[in-house]
């Protein structure tokens, strides 16, 4: 209900800074014709705000997030598996040590994710 009161209010009062700056623009002031132009399309924006707030699924958010999870714990693996195959060759013990923490970072680095409580 509060989403609805708040565009109710923000859309009539961009409108009417947009009539203020018009008024303004025909008595001389040059800066204003931008500003009568630019009230209407925050009114506008604000609209668009409404509308996503309104119509946006969280259920579909966090399945889009969780896909992205997943897909970063692929790298991750597929970073410790170029490690792991790296060591059948002959690898000097500095670099191994090198790889390794560079694997271990890869693992440990998850994307952060929002998720309900």
């Amino acid at each position: 209900m509060l989403l609805h009161l708040s565009v109710i209010a923000w859309v009539p009062a961009c409108l009417f800074a947009g009539y203020w700056q018009v008024t303004r623009a025909f008595d001389g002031n040059g800066l204003s014709y931008l500003y009568s132009v630019e009230w209407p399309l925050i009114a506008i924006g604000g609209v668009w705000v409404w509308w996503m707030l309104l119509h946006i699924d969280p259920e579909k958010v966090g399945a889009k997030a969780q896909a992205g999870t997943i897909e970063a714990d692929r790298v991750a693996q597929a970073a410790q598996a170029v490690v792991v195959r790296s060591r059948v060759q002959d690898e000097d013990p500095e670099l191994a040590a090198y790889n390794d923490r560079l694997a271990a970072l890869a693992a440990a680095d998850k994307p952060k994710t929002w998720r309900r409580a």
